[in-house]
């Protein structure tokens, strides 16, 4: 009993441990368990997916070589070891000791055998999907529909690629035959083509390029914008790289890229070497008119990528906006893809100079000095070690190191002779490339030399452009145009802002130039910059008599074609069969013409007034100019960098042939104008800047005009949101006139062009203005030959062109034309509608 009741004591004691321990044990052993049944389930998982995704590692291997990192390695390494006479597909054609070296996962054999994948046809397209031609056993990647080569290479655009085109497989066995094993990477990774444009130019000889090269079996280019590339991402490129970069004397889409490619080949922390994985070649687009300005972006990209270690596959190649540019690309573009597939020429060109070479010397001539590796081969220094400069990659600075102050003058000094041995790189680089002057005269051997002729401004492609648009080519160098003023003149509909502000009717008016040459390309040209451009006369002379009585006879030729208008009053017409005024300011630049002063004699001797507008890029022209009725230079903006990115002028010296332009004004003593065509976002807020100029010139007038949109594109860039309103330009004007202060005062508006014109106090008397002109006195006093001012043939102005009148500048005699909304001429057609069925009601009345 007492034994029991000393079991039960001990029971109640430990039971509760004993129980904890009893669960403990158990749950130990459920977790043993599970441990070991999750282990053994992980490890089957792990061996099926790895098999897995060998298998998938395979088959994509087999489908396309680009689709893994781990392909492109072994590709690479394929092509190593392969011959050149040896097609380097996966690994065939390798020995036995090569091809154990290949990772595991690739050594899988092609289930095809080489004869059946040299039998079988090529891929066609981009995949080959759906509607494949019939024995067309591709299999495609896309999942697309099958595309033929042709219209792959029709279809050539902007894109990232795709994967399917760039395998092997995809690629001609005659084209994979010829291929130059040592470029077999970089085109089974499709090259690449950058393009930087603004017209558009690069981007269409860019899709070109890729086209061309799809026709001959190469996989599918990608073209990429070079504004959106990464720069920094050159450093590891090892594509296939071609250039095709615009030039442009503003703000355009190289600046960036060519400010990395500088500051990178010139910083002495970044290794020369260091875009040695890089094959490329560059093709510059450019206008020779600039002269010396010539392609050189593209030039400086092609010098500085040769010089940081980068390949060159081809010479660098141009082409001239005044020539035949599409010609000379494609003649590059053929000789580039040809260089590509011809294993037996040179794809490496060391152009202008080496990036291993300096001052001609060959490498071996500096091989005596030069360090070894362990297994003897010469090691490569930059010229940065050979200076003994520290780098990024290595060199004397420890990675983070900072250069101590005592060692500062020490490379004070070496920066010094780094900067030395650019310039002379670049003396050197400008020195091989120096063009050929043409020369006149005998040679040494006493044969003559070849003089050029001198060739006529308006080319044939020319021609045609210009005649497109409405105008009449007088000779070589002139032309002259209807103004849609005239056309409006003759119908009654008003004049234009010249009518307002000195009295022209626009019907008796012809709008010409001698010269359709200028030496601007001003972003607001409504000519579209089909014109030439030159800063210096290289053309054949036409006889002004030849010029003006062409222009007159086209002109009036012109108008007979109006004859039959809807409109035009038979008053107007006959009026208009005798030319009062001429506008020089058609396209080109007038003065530019060296005959310009007999030219504006006969236009006198006619007694047709001459209103001559000149942009302010010959100063010594405009001095030496005889009277005109009236003199214009157009003032587009108030400060060298505006001036530069409105006008986009060809002189270098620009903004000093502006400025004494300005001066040579003031010195005529004649009736002279400031135009100013405001465009906004671009010369809308240099109010004090145009204030001096106005100081500088003291002219009579000053024009003031919101631009005109005519639907511009290419490189202005201007829409309709560049084109301010009348109230806009209205606001500009008061600013003018009240930082001028005395002496100047708003005198005429035209509304309706937006146009304001601010006069000189001289020409006020009281309360009246006298902007017009009295053109029968001016020719007395020409005819006279006796020195005359503005002053002494001014006629009053009309109050109705006064500034803020009722009219608004718009003549009240003429009949104002409205066009008419969407709704109007629904309403007006549906109106007629009406009329017409009433009419069929009536005459079917009429015959019941």
């Amino acid at each position: 009993m007492s034994s029991a009741s000393s079991n039960l004591q001990l029971w109640k004691e430990y039971r509760i441990p004993l129980v904890c321990l009893a669960l403990g044990v158990a749950t130990l052993s459920i977790v043993l368990s599970n441990k070991n049944n999750a282990s053994s389930d992980d490890s089957n998982n792990d061996a099926k997916d790895k098999k897995t995704k060998v298998d998938k590692i395979v088959k994509d291997m087999e489908q396309d070589l680009t689709i893994p990192d781990l392909s492109q390695e072994a590709t690479a390494r394929v092509v190593e070891s392969a011959t050149a006479d040896q097609r380097p597909l996966q690994h065939q054609g390798l020995k036995k000791a090569d091809f154990r070296k290949l990772p595991k996962v690739i050594r899988k054999k092609p289930k095809k055998k080489q004869a059946e994948l040299d039998a079988a046809p090529a891929a066609s397209g981009c995949c080959g999907g759906k509607n494949k031609p019939e024995g067309d056993n591709s299999t495609g990647c896309c999942g697309g529909k099958y595309k033929s080569n042709d219209a792959a290479a029709e279809n050539a655009v902007v894109s990232s690629g795709c994967a399917c085109s760039s395998t092997v497989e995809q690629i001609p066995a005659p084209v994979l035959a010829k291929i130059d094993p040592l470029l077999l990477p970089e085109l089974i990774e499709p090259m690449k083509i950058f393009f930087s444009t603004i017209t558009g130019t690069a981007k269409v000889f860019a899709q070109q390029l890729a086209a061309s090269a799809v026709a001959r079996g190469l996989p599918q280019p990608k073209l990429i914008d070079i504004v959106d590339y990464d720069t920094e991402d050159f450093l590891t490129e090892s594509s296939l790289s071609i250039f095709i970069l615009s030039t442009y004397n503003v703000e355009g889409p190289n600046d960036w890229f060519l400010k990395w490619l500088e500051d990178t080949r010139f910083d002495w922390r970044v290794q020369k070497e260091s875009l040695s994985k890089l094959k490329f070649s560059v093709f510059g687009l450019g206008d020779s008119a600039y002269g010396e300005e010539f392609c050189n972006g593209p030039r400086s990209a092609d010098k500085w990528l040769g010089q940081m270690g980068a390949q060159r596959v081809w010479p660098f190649g141009e082409g001239d906006k005044n020539g035949d540019q599409g010609g000379a690309f494609k003649q590059w573009n053929d000789a580039l893809l040809a260089s590509l597939l011809d294993p037996n020429q040179s794809h490496t060109h060391e152009a202008y100079f080496s990036s291993d070479e300096e001052d001609g010397a060959s490498a071996s001539e500096h091989d005596d000095d030069d360090e070894v590796d362990e297994d003897g081969e010469p090691v490569k220094k930059t010229k940065e070690e050979k200076l003994g400069l520290p780098t990024i990659d290595g060199g004397d600075a420890s990675e983070g190191e900072m250069v101590d102050l005592e060692d500062m003058g020490n490379v004070a000094i070496k920066i010094k002779q780094a900067k030395e041995e650019k310039a002379l790189d670049e003396e050197a680089y400008a020195n091989q490339n120096v063009r050929a002057k043409r020369s006149v005269g005998e040679t040494k051997d006493g044969k003559a030399l070849k003089v050029r002729e001198v060739r006529e401004m308006v080319s044939p492609l020319l021609y045609k452009s210009l005649t497109k648009q409405g105008y009449k080519i007088i000779g070589s160098h002139s032309g002259v145009k209807i103004c849609r003023w005239t056309k409006a003149a003759l119908r009654g509909r008003g004049f234009c802002y010249k009518h307002s502000f000195y009295g022209i009717q626009s019907h008796l008016c012809m709008e010409t130039t001698p010269s359709l040459a200028c030496a601007n390309k001003c972003v607001f040209c409504w000519r579209h910059h089909t014109n030439p451009v030159g800063t210096e006369w290289r053309w054949k002379v036409d006889d002004p008599e030849f010029i003006l009585e062409g222009a007159l006879d086209n002109h009036y030729g012109m108008l007979k074609q109006l004859k039959g208008v809807p409109g035009v009053r038979a008053d107007r017409f006959v009026e208009a069969q005798q030319v009062k005024h001429c506008a020089l300011s058609l396209v080109g630049e007038p003065i530019f013409y060296p005959h310009i002063n007999e030219f504006v004699k006969l236009l006198h001797k006619k007694h047709i007034s001459s209103f001559l507008v000149t942009n302010a890029q010959f100063p010594d022209a405009i001095a030496n100019m005889d009277p005109v009725t009236q003199l214009y230079v157009s003032v587009d903006a108030s400060t060298k960098e505006s001036l530069k990115k409105i006008d986009r002028p060809l002189f270098r010296d620009f903004w000093e042939r502006f400025l004494d332009s300005l001066d040579a004004l003031g010195k005529k003593g004649q009736r002279t104008v400031y135009r100013l065509t405001l465009v906004k976002d671009f010369n809308t807020d240099e109010i004090a800047n145009y204030v001096e100029l106005i100081r500088r010139g003291q002219p009579d007038f000053i024009e003031i005009k919101g631009v005109t949109y005519c639907g511009y594109g290419g490189a202005s860039g201007l829409t309709m949101a560049n084109v301010p309103y009348h109230a806009e330009v209205v606001r500009f004007v008061e600013l003018i006139q009240e930082q001028l202060g005395a002496g100047y005062e708003i005198a005429a508006e035209h509304a309706h062009s937006c146009s304001i014109l601010v006069a000189s106090t001289k020409f006020k008397k009281g309360d009246k203005w006298y902007t017009h002109i009295d053109y029968d006195k001016f020719f007395e006093l020409v005819e006279s030959g006796q020195k005359f001012t503005s002053l002494d043939y001014m006629a009053e102005t009309p109050e109705w062109a006064y500034f803020g009148a009722p009219e608004g500048g718009f003549d009240p005699e003429e009949t104002r034309y409205f066009r008419k909304t969407k709704e109007q001429r629904k309403i007006e057609r549906e109106r007629r509608e009406e009329e017409e069925e009433q009419q069929q009601d009536d005459e079917e009345e009429d015959d019941e």
